[in-house]
């Protein structure tokens, strides 16, 4: 599905990098959010992501996808929401958990065989590890999808 190392996400720049376009953006999107121009809201937004994915930032690539997928959730645009939740996903420290939450974003869109094989691929890398809360999360995913096995 993407390109990531079957724990975590993509490995990416020190959160102690600085990188002012980022905190900028977010500010100015949520200034113009407030005053009811979302889509320029959107529209910083995606440029700032273009900014820092030619930049590799990932760190940033992640955390402004991030925030644009919740004010498309404040906006109750679950299909930006998920535009902007894929996005951010191979910047995931805990990619396991992301593509199982990303998974319960789809099947909100209605989007319910590509939520199960999301839901599929997060249960197979926490097969691979021996944690409770991998337990816990299997469990939480065979509750939901019980026609999946705990051994796919």
């Amino acid at each position: 599905m993407w390109n990531l190392s079957r724990v975590g996400g993509l490995v990416g720049e020190k959160a102690e990098d600085r990188w002012d376009a980022g905190p900028q953006a977010m500010r100015q999107s949520l200034d113009l959010s407030k005053i009811g121009q979302p889509q320029e809201a959107f529209r910083v937004l995606d440029k700032a992501i273009a900014e820092a994915n030619e930049e590799n930032r990932g760190m940033w690539v992640g955390t402004l996808c991030r925030h644009a997928a919740r004010l498309a959730h404040e906006m109750r645009d679950v299909n930006q929401e998920i535009h902007y939740e894929e996005q951010a996903l191979p910047h995931s420290h805990d990619y396991r958990f992301a593509l199982y939450h990303f998974a319960q974003l789809l099947l909100r869109g209605g989007q319910v065989s590509r939520a199960e094989r999301c839901a599929m691929e997060a249960q197979e890398l926490a097969l691979m590890q021996e944690t409770e809360v991998d337990r816990d999360l299997v469990a939480a995913i065979l509750k939901q999808w019980p026609n999946l096995t705990d051994n796919p």
